[in-house]
């Protein structure tokens, strides 16, 4: 299976299977590089794909381990110089992290979520190749997923990247590598049987449809208070939090989203009433205030939403909650939002993506912007705080395009809208943008597309797709859309420059932008200690 390849069909749900054998597995989370040139706030958030995981694997009878190393880490840090400039590792060093490995470990899995983590990741490998010889080494997540053919070229300390969903992939790969049987048919995996060997490619696993037979995740396992301690960056601030994912996959084709090559287009949805319990759980064992929904689309039927509040309003908890992804409008009317601020919900990303119907149609991203604005609107009439989510220099973006999201913000920020994210445009391995750049020999894959192409804002090295906009012309396009969105927003309520300094002085913070500056003012504080 090549990149671009469809999708394989999706049929019957995975089964999550006792193994033959007990077995030792360690789960890494690599730590976080960080672009310091880039206006962009990074940090970390708990890991909840490998607890996920963690779950599956314990429930099976497997001793786990998770060794979270930016948040473990969180105070040490090594600068690297690059061709672009300094670099910042902040977290456990490769060495630190395997030391917490048992030395009879027999599965090391690594999450490679996104491309600026694949050089660490690497290194991470061949440490444990090196100190743990005996230890099959797998690699799992959204980059590995879309890298899967970069991977193997560029180092032969992974011995399988399982693609995809993961629980079930990797349950089967561990039960088979335990009990000796051969590893190179397990749909969802990459591997090479042998280093002159190609490799062999199985393509995407079969879709877990029953998400309610999976267990929760295995919180226990990851040192959560010291996310609590150090608060989060996925969601603004409001008190104690973890995450939760309510649904899996999207039912959506953008052009510069990967999920299509993780995910296929099958969404599936949990039960709301099972959401609720699992919610219910931690409040009473972590004393949760806070809950933020990690779903790629969170919202899409409105029926489905007014359960959840119901199921939630019945348990009668004390917490707010947050959908700090980008969601859909569709569902979002005057009742449902009244809903959601009865249930607790605050903080609401809306994902327009453009203001320009043009673009929307190349994004294939099917929105309806007036039913959005007016969505935003009855959200700030009712309290919520909202967010949109724009992207700029597309290679096939205009002016004029941008323009016309421009245009869309100031409606926005009109309506009541409290935060506006524009990103610059960077190519996503395993997405249809990604794909086309890279076979017309477009994308060159340097330091500057691993670490500058996710830093979303300022950054002089952030490379343009663009043949109408360079980068400098695209970073002042940016600059543009969010000065004007957020004076726009300061002239509507002039209070809200009183607001954002107590936010920050007082550690109450109810926006995106109070958690920005919240991000960058410790930022200032510690660099004398850097």
């Amino acid at each position: 299976m090549e990149l671009g390849d469809p999708p394989q069909p999706v049929s019957q749900s995975v089964e999550l299977t006792a193994s033959p054998r007990r077995g030792i597995v360690s789960l890494i989370r690599p730590p976080i590089t960080i672009f310091p040139r880039s206006l962009s706030h990074y940090g970390p958030v708990p890991p909840i794909g490998l607890a996920y995981l963690a779950a599956v694997l314990r429930d099976a009878g497997h001793a786990v381990n998770i060794v979270d190393a930016p948040i473990e880490g969180m105070d040490q840090y090594e600068d690297i110089e690059s061709s672009i400039g300094s670099l910042r590792h902040v977290g456990l060093s490769a060495e630190q992290i395997v030391d917490q490995i048992p030395e009879d470990v027999d599965v090391v899995g690594i999450s490679n979520m996104f491309l600026h983590e694949w050089p660490i990741s690497r290194e991470i490998a061949e440490m444990v190749r090196k100190l743990r010889p005996d230890a099959l080494v797998v690699l799992g997540g959204e980059n590995a997923t879309a890298f899967r053919r970069w991977i193997f070229e560029e180092t032969d300390a992974v011995d399988c990247v399982v693609i995809g969903e993961g629980e079930g992939t990797l349950l089967t790969l561990v039960d088979q590598y335990l009990a000796g049987a051969s590893l190179e048919d397990i749909p969802g995996t990459a591997m090479r049987p042998g280093l002159d060997l190609p490799v062999r490619d199985n393509g995407l696993p079969v879709r877990q449809r029953q998400l309610a037979e999976v267990p929760w995740p295995a919180w226990d396992l990851v040192p959560l208070d010291r996310y609590w301690d150090y608060a989060d960056f996925h969601g603004v601030n409001r008190g104690r939090y973890i995450p939760v994912m309510a649904t899996r996959g999207c039912p959506y084709q953008c052009s510069f989203c990967s999920s299509p090559q993780m995910w296929t287009t099958r969404y599936v949805v949990r039960e709301p009433e099972d959401i609720a319990d699992e919610i219910e759980r931690y409040v009473d064992h972590f004393g949760v205030k806070n809950v933020n929904f990690h779903d790629l689309t969170a919202i899409t039927k409105r029926k489905w939403t007014l359960r959840f509040c119901d199921a939630l309003e019945e348990r009668n908890l004390d917490l707010v909650w947050q959908l700090p992804v980008g969601t859909r409008s569709e569902a979002l009317d005057a009742e449902v939002l009244q809903r959601l601020w009865d249930t607790g919900c605050r903080n609401i990303t809306y994902a327009p993506e453009s203001g320009s119907e043009r673009m929307l149609e190349i994004f294939k991203k099917k929105v309806d912007l007036d039913h959005m604005l007016e969505s935003l609107g009855e959200a700030h009439r009712i309290g919520l705080r909202t967010r949109v989510n724009i992207i700029v220099g597309h290679p096939d973006e205009t002016w004029p395009d941008m323009w016309k999201s421009l245009k869309f913000l100031v409606r926005a920020a009109w309506r009541g809208c409290d935060d506006a994210s524009v990103i610059m445009f960077c190519a996503y391995p395993g997405s249809a943008d990604f794909e086309r750049l890279y076979e017309s020999g477009e994308f060159e894959l340097d330091e500057i597309a691993m670490y500058v192409g996710l830093s979303r804002t300022s950054s002089s090295s952030h490379r343009s797709y663009n043949p109408r906009m360079n980068s400098r012309q695209m970073r002042r396009g940016q600059f543009t859309l969010l000065t004007t969105f957020y004076a726009l927003t300061l002239v509507r309520r002039p209070r809200r420059v009183i607001e954002h300094i107590v936010s920050v002085l007082g550690g109450r913070e109810t926006t995106t932008l109070d958690q920005f500056l919240r991000i960058k003012w410790r930022g200032f504080r510690s660099m004398s200690k850097w």
